[in-house]
């Protein structure tokens, strides 16, 4: 359901939980905080003796570095262990510094806000109690946790030196543009999303192994229309004609009997065999562009989550010199990196909010349904949605 300002929607197993909404207005506050000393907080040691020599906004860039590694898992005050799957999209306009912040625990993606302060009491300095715009708060992100209650499903402490050495690098950094840093982990999501809408359509036609040979006909005719191309036309058409039968594209087969912890392994192992003549870096864009959209397509909940661990934790195989070109100032060491960078220079109009985007495009229970269930995917004939490049 789509309010005038804001969007409502709930990420749970099965489809179930409580109701979240997401608020459309984002604040940043430049605030300075002297520096403190020991703070010990229900058993946690804060951040001891640290010197804080920069300001609030210095601090959300900061953590927008800090916190963008998805393989990386934190430990919260109250014990919880997180994996942050996406930051958020910031903006000056007021409510919470992020919003759309996608947070992964106990096999449940969450959707909601984050709010960056330097000291978890500045809550209540800056007036933000009784504040509707913070309802759906999910995540405090602090330096120091002085407040002894908490505003937030999660309070996250992040480690000062790791702060530290992001402050220095954003003052020893200045790019000639800015960069959509806080964008890509969306922008990569929205690419994962529209193939994957695109595979199901295709499913429902020809079958998954056709859906595969389809999508790798596309991809295929991408290539053909470039000018520099990863094998020779060839090659490229002997990897199309034997890709049905391969090892990758048996993981359709493979994948449901699958134990849910073993999906990654089963998929790093499906890696190693060749289609055909190719490296294992046009192997990996095979997997990326044509394979895994098919699985996330049909996999359940339950496997669906190890698919978008790998989507998020796989180390890219190679770099894109054009990508390197257009975005000096951006790693491509992970799948979702170049992925993110590529659906960016797709988009050819003004810069928009992407996932007000994806909502907008596919609907909010088709959104949510890719994070959570195949069972509940809508698929009723009244909405088509295909994608593709």
């Amino acid at each position: 359901m789509v309010g005038k300002d804001r969007v409502y929607g709930c990420i749970a197993e099965g489809g179930k939980g409580a109701k979240q909404h997401i608020d459309t207005q984002l604040h940043r506050r430049c605030h300075k905080t002297p520096p403190f000393s020991h703070m010990a907080i229900g058993g946690f040691h804060m951040n001891d003796t640290v010197d804080i020599n920069y300001d609030e906004l210095t601090l959300q860039r900061a953590l927008q570095e800090v916190l963008a590694d998805p393989e990386r898992r934190w430990t919260c005050t109250n014990g919880d262990v997180i994996q942050i799957v996406a930051m958020g999209i910031s903006d000056p306009s007021g409510g919470p510094d992020f919003r759309d912040t996608a947070i992964l625990h106990d096999g449940v993606v969450h959707i909601g806000d984050t709010e960056v302060h330097i000291r978890a009491s500045d809550w209540k300095t800056h007036g933000h109690d009784g504040d509707r715009r913070y309802a759906s708060l999910l995540l405090h992100v602090v330096v120091v946790d002085d407040l002894p209650r908490r505003v937030a499903r999660w309070t996250l402490v992040p480690p000062a030196d790791l702060i530290s050495r992001s402050v220095q690098r954003l003052h020893n950094f200045r790019p000639r543009k800015p960069l959509p840093v806080d964008e890509l982990q969306h922008h990569a999501l929205l690419r994962l999303l529209r193939s994957t809408v695109r595979a199901g359509s295709l499913i429902s036609r020809l079958g998954s192994l056709g859906a595969i040979t389809a999508m790798c006909d596309d991809w295929v005719d991408r290539l053909h229309r470039k000018r520099r191309r990863p094998l020779a036309d060839g090659s490229l058409d002997e990897l199309r004609r034997t890709l049905p039968s391969s090892t990758l594209a048996q993981l359709i087969t493979i994948l449901p009997s699958t134990a849910v912890e073993d999906v990654i392994h089963a998929i790093e192992e499906a890696e190693r065999h060749r289609i055909a003549t190719e490296g294992l870096a046009v192997r990996r864009e095979v997997f990326v562009n044509c394979i895994l959209p098919v699985l996330c397509s049909r996999a359940d909940d339950r496997h669906r989550i190890p698919l978008l661990q790998w989507y998020w934790s796989a180390r890219a195989v190679h770099t894109y010199g054009h990508l390197r070109r257009r975005f000096p100032g951006l790693s491509q060491d992970y799948v979702w990196q170049q992925q993110g960078m590529l659906e960016f220079l797709r988009e050819t109009s003004p810069p928009r909010t992407v996932c007000a985007d994806i909502i907008r495009t596919y609907g909010l229970e088709r959104t949510l349904d890719f994070l959570r269930s195949n069972d509940h995917r809508a698929d009723n004939g009244d909405v088509h949605m295909s994608g593709s490049g």
